[in-house]
């Protein structure tokens, strides 16, 4: 019988399988979260975001983390334009 289970992982090692792409998408979903309301991210946002900007720094140096609108915010803004919805 397959057990359905995950293992624990520290953040901070999860993290490290990151693509850079995903490492942008996730810094840039929690700034433009606490640029409309610092109330709307929590301790754990604010820690994923924190070790996120820690391993681009660690990837890239000082080099700026591309600013982009996150796909989850544009869902969640109602701004996406389909012109195919069926």
């Amino acid at each position: 019988m397959k057990e359905n289970y995950s293992i624990p992982v520290p953040l901070s090692e999860a993290i490290k399988t990151y693509t850079d792409q995903e490492l942008i998408e996730t810094i840039s979903m929690y700034l433009t979260r606490l640029e409309k309301s610092k109330y709307s991210v929590n301790a754990a946002g604010l820690a994923m975001l924190d070790i996120a900007q820690t391993e681009w720094v660690v990837r890239h140096g000082n080099a700026p983390v591309p600013k982009i609108i996150p796909e989850a915010i544009f869902i969640f803004e109602g701004e996406i334009y389909d012109p195919f919805p069926y």
